[in-house]
């Protein structure tokens, strides 16, 4: 039990320091989950079917990894050309459970790595890492995704590191769609080396409560890194997003780019921080996020922050929390269109930006239905 203890102690603790400003919106939701007892999920639980099949990916057959509550499953794996030493990715499993990723030469199909959180008979917790390499002008996509079942809580926390070496690009997406009963605590550092390039593409669904850090340091010259996001949540989910880049550079480039809707009493947050170093001439960061509030009981919290401490500097930033556009409406009922499926409209334009660079049809089409899913309410 001392393992479950320190590591929900943990969080409070980053919750209780004073400087922890990061955390003012989810302290009480965090206090709530340090009410229960955790236990460690020594029993191995079992994925029903409709789990499988949410990630079950045809870009990804055969690279495809499964964790089940922190642990590499085997059985539930489909990873055969990952075993291949000639395939130009290096796939380590960690003593610690963990896993380290070392892309050595450019790969055709995206690396696909599953998180199932699988609820037990008690409340349960896990912890895992994953470590990414980037070699040297080595391009790699690499998905992640989060699913739940259950409806007994489950807390999980992954630890994620990515290293991008001189001109190498990754194109990482994220994708969570999660149990009411799931909470899940995401910490990730990237380091972008010169002239490299990191996508991230992500949205974030369900959950009793997820929390993101994710930093970025563009640390070599002309270093670029493009992040676009979005969260859709109802009921009581909570979500928050804390973004933190810095520009250690120079001519380097970011863009943050966030979509955020809110129903019913749901609450979501988003931090974006955009640091450009001294020494950091030339730079350009550009960060945007827009948010719509569907109830009068959801919230939003958009915190925009931009620090220049370099001359030469093209920045901008900008937030909005709004509801949806009236005159829109208005101008779909005038052409016939019934009430759910206008906003249904509106809806999937404000967000689809988010992720329409994503190519692969079968996981485009898989963020569109999760948003769809998600906004299966009567207005």
């Amino acid at each position: 039990m001392s393992m479950t203890r320190l590591s929900i102690d943990s969080l409070l603790t980053e919750v209780a320091r004073d400087h922890a400003e990061s955390w003012r919106y989810s302290r009480n939701a965090v206090r709530a989950l340090s009410r229960q007892n955790f236990v460690d999920t020594q029993t191995r639980a079992e994925p029903d079917a409709a789990t499988l099949a949410a990630v079950d990916l045809a870009a990804t057959r055969g690279q495809r990894i499964v964790f089940v509550n922190g642990r590499y499953s085997a059985r539930h794996s489909d990873d055969a050309t990952l075993r291949d030493p000639t395939c130009g990715v290096a796939v380590t499993h960690a003593d610690d459970g963990g896993i380290v990723l070392d892309f050595r030469d450019d790969v055709a199909a995206p690396v696909h790595v599953v998180h199932v959180n699988a609820s037990l008979a008690d409340a349960s917790l896990w912890q895992t890492a994953c470590q990414v390499h980037v070699c040297r002008d080595v391009s790699a996509t690499l998905i992640e995704q989060h699913v739940g079942q259950g409806a007994v809580d489950v807390f999980g926390k992954l630890v994620s590191e990515m290293r991008l070496d001189s001109r190498a690009r990754l194109h990482a997406i994220c994708l969570t769609d999660l149990a009411d009963s799931t909470s899940l605590y995401r910490r990730a550092r990237c380091r972008v080396g010169e002239g490299a390039g990191l996508t991230i593409t992500q949205a974030h669904a369900g959950g009793r409560l997820q929390r993101l850090e994710c930093s970025i340091d563009l640390a070599g010259r002309e270093a670029a890194c493009e992040t676009r996001g979005l969260f859709t949540l109802r009921g009581r989910q909570h979500v928050d997003v804390n973004l933190d880049v810095r520009h250690d550079a120079r001519d380097t480039r970011s863009e943050v780019f966030w979509r955020g809707v809110a129903d019913q009493r749901a609450h979501g947050i988003l931090h974006g921080g955009i640091t450009v170093g001294e020494g950091a001439d030339g730079a350009d960061a550009q960060l945007q996020t827009k948010n719509l509030l569907l109830s009068p009981h959801a919230e939003i919290d958009a915190q925009p922050v931009l620090e220049i401490y370099a001359d030469e500097v093209k920045a901008a930033h900008g937030a909005t929390v709004g509801q949806l556009d009236e005159q829109a409406m208005f101008y779909l009922r005038t052409r016939g269109i019934d009430p759910v499926q206008a906003r249904e409209m509106l809806i999937d334009a404000f967000c689809g930006e988010v992720y329409a660079g994503i190519d692969d049809k079968q996981l485009h089409s898989r963020f569109a239905a999760l948003l769809a899913d998600r906004q299966e309410i009567a207005p």
